[in-house]
């Protein structure tokens, strides 16, 4: 049986584990694509990217290998880069078609506003957790009493960032022709304006569901998610 191929991108600070439930939760006929951006998880040697434009390119040369059409699902940053990734594609001649771009847990970037004045890069810990926490994050008390761990959370968090500021400063505006589908859990920080603002980044419309839960609402409603993921690709072209 042909599998539809579905992106998975994270969110800022962490790692394709926050897909693991959702994962599970996926149909036979979807094949989850596990993307651990520069820094973490499974590409934990490699040198965090700081701009958009070096994200994208990382992900372009890691999707090389997709034939055909597939789909994204990208968590809060992760949301972003998958804009950024699905517009890439669209540019390049014979390109791959993504027909469904899920925005999870993130505002529409055209009217959202950065969290801080200046470079992200020069944010000291203290304030970049505040930031995290304020986006709808969660810094672990353990991991901010535990020098080495809290450097490198820290660090990584000053990177995604970075690369968040990069997109807002460059690309808030680019459109793609995929249909966007905004997944965000109820209790979250955006409003029902700011999610409706990704509308204005698809020329082929958004439709907003929101679940159950906070920032993470992936942990608890991974069934229900799929259920949405699945609606939208039972019939797309293999």
């Amino acid at each position: 049986m042909t599998r539809f191929p579905l992106l998975l991108l994270h969110h800022a600070g962490g790692s394709a584990r926050v897909f693991d439930a959702l994962v599970a939760a996926l149909p036979a006929h979807i094949e989850p694509v596990l993307l651990d951006l520069p820094g973490r998880g499974r590409s934990w040697r490699e040198q965090p990217a700081t701009t958009a434009e070096e994200a994208v390119d990382w992900l372009v040369e890691r999707t090389a290998h997709v034939d055909g059409a597939f789909a994204v699902f990208g968590h809060s940053l992760g949301a972003y880069l998958g804009l950024g990734l699905v517009a890439r594609l669209e540019q390049q001649e014979g390109g791959v078609r993504c027909p469904t771009l899920f925005a999870s847990a993130n505002s529409g970037p055209v009217g959202a506003v950065l969290p801080f004045e200046g470079s992200a890069l020069a944010t000291d810990d203290e304030e970049i957790f505040r930031i995290a926490e304020a986006s709808g994050g969660v810094v672990d008390e353990r991991v901010r009493g535990h020098a080495q761990l809290r450097e490198r959370a820290a660090r990584l968090l000053r990177a995604d960032f970075a690369l968040s500021q990069s997109f807002l400063n460059k690309q808030r505006r680019c459109v793609t022709e995929a249909e966007i589908v905004v997944c965000c859990g109820a209790d979250d920080v955006f409003s029902a304006d700011q999610l409706e603002q990704w509308r204005l980044n698809s020329t082929s419309g958004a439709e907003i569901h929101r679940f159950p839960g906070g920032h993470f609402y992936l942990e608890d409603q991974a069934e229900r998610v799929a259920d949405v993921v699945a609606a939208k690709l039972v019939l797309a072209p293999a």
